[in-house]
């Protein structure tokens, strides 16, 4: 792959709605660990939260990352299965691969790869600058590999901004279909329209069910219009009773097999979960709303025989399957690409994924080649939105 640089651009956030760009060494490559070049990474719901926290560990953000592996060690190599000059995709998990979770394929349970567990977790996208070396992100021309890196070969012919669309059609397939089971001729009901959703949209397609119902709000119509695409049979933008009521009519009033929200996880969302659907139906809750759920009608969960199952990421075969899926259907899944943008616009990429900032989008990849602003003398540049 040739000489690396001794330095590299990142867009580092620092402050509440507030990236920097600027230049971070590049560290030396030892026989475990590795350098990526970055051609892309996606902006994912959890960024959008993290950009809008007033405390800030200054990081470079970035999960949902594709590149070529500029450099890698022999260790690295052998542990990873590939090597300088490979295209992979890297899932955000950095699991110590010898726990209980790692051990049987669910890593991404791992303690030491969850910040909300462990202190001095490792994850791509949430390690701060503090750790060394720094580069722990995707928002940036070149990202560290550490040893204990998960990635996926890209398909052959898949460009950056559809194969950083692995991990959210990942999750979808994860939430809909392995924790929702929804297969053939079943019904569901995803609360949601987002890059999540329209994952779940897809997976639900490819599984075969025969009602697929998504609902959004009004503003929500282009993502709507998507998701109709991608396989919904219907889509709702009715408010709170009418929903159900529309919810019912479809399914000759016996309410769907399957709900999955992966909207804000408030509680008017659950009462309408638990309501929509059937007696011995299933609820799939990937939200991860810190805030007690005031007046929500647990009594129909045993009333109904409901399964609740909470779910977080993806398994390894998930981004297999997903990266399959995309490479498949290119031409379907091109229009959830809505925006690309430059290491100099990433406040205003994460802020349009939130619907703010004065532009809304479904997915957003950062290509760290468009940036072509100008960095100051100080090695900085401000990207920032009020």
């Amino acid at each position: 792959m040739g000489t690396l640089p001794d330095r590299t651009l990142a867009a580092v956030t620092d402050a509440r709605r507030h990236a920097t760009v600027r230049e971070l060494p590049i560290p030396s490559v030892g026989h475990a660990d590795g350098i990526l070049m970055v051609e892309g990474s996606g902006v994912c719901g959890s960024d959008v939260r993290w950009f809008d926290d007033d405390v800030q560990n200054p990081r470079v953000m970035g999960h949902e990352t594709v590149g070529v592996i500029a450099a890698a060690g022999r260790g690295a190599r052998d542990r990873w299965g590939f090597g300088e000059g490979d295209r992979v995709v890297l899932e955000e998990y950095l699991p110590c691969g010898h726990c209980r979770f790692c051990r049987s394929a669910e890593f991404r349970y791992c303690m030491e790869s969850d910040a909300s567990t462990s202190a001095g977790a490792l994850r791509y996208g949430s390690t701060g600058l503090d750790v060394a070396p720094s580069l722990w992100g995707g928002f940036s021309r070149y990202q560290y590999l550490h040893e204990r890196t998960v990635m996926h070969a890209v398909p052959d012919g898949l460009d950056a901004t559809l194969a950083t669309l692995a991990l959210p059609m990942a999750n979808g397939y994860e939430w809909a279909h392995v924790a929702g089971g929804i297969g053939p001729g079943g019904s569901i009901l995803i609360i949601g329209p987002g890059q999540q959703g329209l994952g779940c949209v897809l997976a639900s397609s490819v599984a075969g069910a025969s009602e697929i119902l998504v609902a959004g709000l009004p503003a929500d119509e282009d993502r709507l219009a998507l998701a109709r695409s991608l396989g919904a049979s219907r889509t709702l933008t009715e408010p709170g009773e009418e929903l159900l009521r529309a919810v019912l009519a479809a399914t000759g009033g016996e309410g769907v097999d399957v709900v999955v929200d992966t909207a804000t996880g408030a509680s008017p969302e659950f009462a309408l979960a638990v309501r929509a659907v059937r007696k011995g139906g299933r609820v799939v809750l990937p939200v991860r709303r810190a805030v007690p759920m005031d007046g929500a009608p647990l009594n129909l969960v045993s009333q109904k025989a409901l399964t609740i199952v909470g779910v977080r990421g993806h398994s390894f075969q998930a981004v297999e399957t997903a990266l399959a899926l995309i490479a498949e259907r290119q031409d379907a899944l091109r229009p959830l690409s809505t925006m690309t943008a430059g290491l100099d616009s990433v406040a205003e990429a994460i802020l349009a994924t939130g619907g703010t900032g004065g532009v809304r989008a479904v997915h957003v990849t950062v290509l760290p080649g468009l940036e072509t602003g100008a960095v100051g003398e100080d090695g900085r540049k401000e990207t920032e939105e009020g």
